[in-house]
């Protein structure tokens, strides 16, 4: 009866251990698969902050770089503007000094082109850089275009303070003038001296000149199949010249 017992009680103990074990291997087992899954959730954490933490690596060093260009995209248009404000005070200057001189000769020029300078020489003082430079250019082609032929002009001659007279009127360059009188009566010759370009006429002149020599000229300019070699006599002075 003794034995019974005891063999009963280490029965008993012996299928409590066992459930125990079973119970341990449960419970390591599903320890093992929380695991399992806590690590590949782990993992897959891992490997997406990896991804993420190269990825802002990555914009960071973009950003340095844009931010590098930015400042030398800066640094070089602030050079550049710098450079075009010096430029655009050295053009400043350079018209300034070119307006001074172009205001300065216009009483030198042959009254035709006195005219032709007058309509636009005062937008030398008025208008951007960029326009006073297109229109000093202007003036000084006129200058040279007026200078490389013979020029026929019908205008107003002044004899004095109180007459004026009609005259066809003929230029040799910017540098020597004639002109005769609708009515022949009147003829003369100028030129520039003494800084303007001013008119002998026909009692005040030191040179051969006759109403004959005009005549033709003006006879051959306004009908060019009846041209012939004509003559006209002219003064030479030290400072007279067609040049600008």
């Amino acid at each position: 009866m003794l034995l019974f017992s005891a063999w009963s009680v280490q029965a008993m103990e012996e299928t409590q251990l066992i459930e125990q074990w079973l119970n341990l291997e449960q419970q390591k087992s599903a320890l093992t698969t929380s695991w399992q899954n806590r690590q590949g959730h782990l993992q897959l954490k891992r490997e997406l902050l990896s991804k993420e933490q190269a990825a802002l690596q990555k914009l960071v060093s973009n950003s340095n770089k844009n931010q590098s260009l930015v400042s030398e995209k800066r640094a070089e248009l602030s050079s550049q503007q710098l450079a075009f404000e010096q430029a655009n005070t050295e053009l400043t200057h350079q018209l300034n000094m070119l307006s001074e001189y172009l205001k300065s000769i216009i009483t030198k020029l042959p009254p035709p082109l006195q005219q032709q300078w007058k309509k636009t020489i005062s937008r030398l003082d008025t208008e951007s850089n960029a326009v006073r430079l297109e229109v000093a250019l202007n003036l000084i082609k006129q200058a040279h275009d007026f200078d490389k032929r013979v020029v026929f002009h019908t205008g107003l001659i002044e004899l004095n303070e109180h007459e004026s007279i009609l005259a066809e009127q003929v230029y040799l360059g910017l540098a020597h003038g004639w002109y005769i009188s609708k009515d022949k009566h009147h003829f003369g010759y100028g030129q520039n001296h003494g800084n303007k370009f001013q008119w002998q006429h026909k009692d005040q002149m030191n040179i051969p000149l006759t109403q004959m020599h005009v005549s033709q000229v003006t006879h051959i300019l306004t009908n060019p199949t009846s041209a012939k070699y004509v003559q006209l006599p002219l003064a030479i002075h030290a400072h007279s010249s067609g040049a600008l």
